[in-house]
């Protein structure tokens, strides 16, 4: 029976909306049938018609489910198409049942649905997020660094603000910082590092994409060294989304932190925060720092800043000062939020520079200006629509039509794109303009290394040439392979071949356990030698059952004995899953299980300065073993060898950015296990998220 029985014109395929994304769990199904019901209920008490009332349920259910999957907003005229009506008719029925307003209003009087005026279908709090991170967004980009003073809207009205943190971003003053704290060019190619340097220094608002090891640590030191060789007590935030994140960004920061002068290193920050520590918790369950109470930080570096969802970027922007500096960091080719949009990759979708900013570059890093314009990414149109559209009147008259038939097909790409070598920046049609940039160059794997070339291949979407990279079951070693096991359960070859992968643990383990005194520091070391990444956390190649196979083959090759019920052993690592402050430990952290004094196993955790502390079993918060993770938890770690487990079928759960950060968590091999044809659809497959952001920046930009 339809859970709809109150609506009995509903059809019953409303119940199964297809999304581009994993099938929804009960939880969020039961979640979007009761919000239908209470709109239906609400329209109906409120004098809507029954075609009205039947209406509001199919939207609220609709666009309920779709934000459980990670998208921001569904376009209404796919909404119309299911049930073969015009997207002009269910605008009208929405607006008649009293429950959808059109996104004109205050936030306060928005209704529980609405539709923009190109024929985006939001949950009110979505669309206001977007409408908030948008206004933050260009006014924050609109701010120069060294503007004296900077105009702001706020509550309506326009307010002059001091621009507290001064910086002399004349060129040859940009130019000898640069050399001071970046030293000299190594080539002659263009350091888009230096490039990041130059914007950051200039700017209020600055987005850095980049996949591993092309620099962005490097660049945010010789940044923050910059600033602070200007003003000695400048108060620094340093951020990312999880704890793990927030700690590796300290330890990376602190590690290159040897490069610069003692004095300067000093200042560095010596803690990190996770977002929503940054923010802090204040009555009602709301943030303590928010527009009228901001961060008391000139500068604010967001790292891993892909895994940001819509609706915490928007409290993020609302809380950092106009004076303050914003740096985020990301790779906008890897997994986007759990949670709704895809905000970062959006955002660094087109780099776009003025005229102006251009010139400041060019002159500060020594190079010719039409050189500089040469080697800037090239647009990309959108094959849906061109970018134009996003300049449409937001009237209703030229609705967003995509002639996408996917129910939640992909918005087109933003309008602010880079200018091709022949054309010259046109400022005024660049929302964003001066922000964005690519980091390009690999300093840890050079992009014509297998796992290089493998990485590119798949950013760009081709699977002849990923499948070429690859090795099919070779004999022998290699640095980028494919083991083809199309099994429903691991063939028994492939569970040897991976536990020959923790060999080196399983001996550092035995070896550690000899000892008169255990000393976990160098099982970390061999931990992080290999690591295998599963696409799924159920079923016979998910995480559950693969750390299940490899606990046991690591416990027999160690030989360890020393167990507490059905999980705990010596060796067992784990990973928290769930942040708690009270005991320092975040989501992410990594802990190995060792016997401490009196023989009772204790979890041993890494701290930031390298050394250890231990926490009782019993103590941890929510945790799991470790030899395999979900690739969800494994952005931003990085391991020697890494293998990537696919599933024995294509799943939605399959996309080109799950592989793409996979691969890219491997230093120096990778392998895949699964079927060639799984593999090629996963990554023909991109991620698809309907946002509206790209229209409410442009919205927010001509107001201004």
């Amino acid at each position: 029976m339809s859970t709809f029985d109150h609506l009995s014109t509903v059809p019953p395929e409303l119940e199964n909306f297809e999304v581009n994304a994993p099938a929804p769990a009960d939880f969020s199904t039961a979640l979007a049938e009761g919000f239908a019901r209470r709109i239906g209920v609400l329209a109906r008490r409120g004098g809507a018609s029954s075609e009205a009332v039947k209406w509001a349920s199919r939207a609220a259910f609709a666009v309920s489910r779709a934000t459980a999957e990670g998208h921001v907003c569904i376009p209404l005229h796919l909404l119309a198409r299911r049930f073969e009506t015009s997207s002009g008719e269910v605008r009208a029925a929405l607006f008649a049942s009293g429950m959808a307003s059109d996104g004109s209003q205050s936030a306060a009087a928005l209704r529980p649905l609405v539709v923009d005026g190109q024929g985006r279908l939001y949950l009110a709090r979505y669309y206001d997020y977007e409408r908030r991170l948008a206004r933050s967004l260009v006014a924050h980009a609109g701010r120069a660094a060294n503007g004296g003073q900077t105009r702001e809207r706020a509550s309506g009205s326009v307010v002059v603000t001091p621009a507290t943190l001064q910086t002399d971003t004349a060129p040859q003053t940009l130019h000898e910082r640069l050399l001071r704290y970046f030293g000299p060019p190594r080539d002659d190619e263009i350091d888009w590092q230096r490039v990041a340097a130059v914007m950051a220094l200039s700017g209020r608002l600055t987005i850095v994409s980049g996949g591993p090891g092309t620099g962005k640590t490097t660049t945010v030191v010789g940044v923050l060294a910059c600033l602070l060789d200007a003003r000695a007590d400048l108060r620094i935030a340093l951020a990312a989304p999880t704890g793990k994140a927030a700690q590796r960004m300290q330890e990376a920061l602190l590690a290159r932190a040897g490069d610069l002068p003692p004095e300067l290193a000093a200042r560095l920050p010596q803690t990190s925060y996770t977002l929503h520590r940054l923010l802090g918790s204040g009555p009602g369950g709301r943030f303590r720092h928010h527009r009228d109470n901001p961060l008391p930080y000139d500068v604010v570096v967001i790292d891993e800043a892909s895994m940001i969802d819509v609706a915490m970027a928007a409290h993020l922007l609302d809380a950092v000062s106009p004076q303050t500096r914003l740096v985020m960091l990301g790779d906008k080719d890897q997994l986007a939020a759990v949670e709704a949009g895809a905000v970062f990759a959006e955002l660094s979708a087109q780099p776009a520079f003025t005229q102006d900013g251009l010139q400041r570059i060019a002159e500060a890093l020594r190079i010719d200006a039409t050189r500089l314009a040469a080697a800037l990414p090239t647009p990309r149109a959108s094959a849906d629509e061109p970018p134009e559209a996003f300049f449409r009147d937001a009237d209703g008259s030229n609705a967003f039509e995509p002639p996408s038939d996917d129910l939640f097909a992909s918005t087109p790409e933003p309008a602010w794109t880079s200018p091709s070598p022949s054309q010259s920046p046109k400022p005024a049609q660049t929302p964003l303009a001066d922000c964005v940039v690519w980091l390009e160059r690999n300093y840890r794997f050079g992009l014509d290394s297998p796992i290089g070339r493998l990485s590119l291949a798949i950013r760009n979407g081709s699977t002849e040439s990923a499948l070429a990279v690859l090795q099919i079951d070779p004999a022998e070693r290699c640095a980028a392979a494919l083991h083809e096991d199309t099994h429903a359960t691991l063939a028994e070859r492939t569970v040897t071949r991976l536990a020959a992968g923790f060999a080196p643990y399983a001996d550092a383990l035995a070896e550690v356990l000899a000892a008169e005194t255990p000393d976990p520091l160098r099982l970390f070391d061999a931990l992080n030698r290999f690591r295998i990444l599963c696409a799924t956390r159920s079923g016979p190649r998910g995480v559950d059952q693969v750390n299940a196979a490899m606990a046991a083959q690591v416990r027999r090759a160690a030989g360890v004995t020393l167990a507490v019920g059905a999980q705990w052993f010596a060796g067992r690592p784990v990973m928290v899953t769930r942040n708690d402050y009270a005991l320092g430990l975040f989501n992410g952290d990594i802990g190995i299980a060792l016997p401490g004094a009196g023989g009772a196993l204790r979890v041993y955790f890494r701290t930031g300065d390298g050394g250890l502390r231990a926490v009782s079993p019993a103590a941890l918060p929510p945790h799991d073993t470790a030899f395999a993770l979900t690739v969800h938890k494994s952005q931003g770690s990085e391991f020697e060898h890494a293998v990537l487990m696919l599933p024995s079928a294509f799943s939605r759960v399959l996309s080109r950015e799950l592989v793409y950060t996979a691969i890219t968590r491997a230093r120096e091999r990778v392998e895949v296990i699964g079927a060639r044809s799984v593999l090629a659809q996963a990554i023909a497959t991109p991620t698809q998220r309907d946002s509206g952001l790209a229209a409410r920046i442009v919205e927010a930009w001509r107001r201004n």
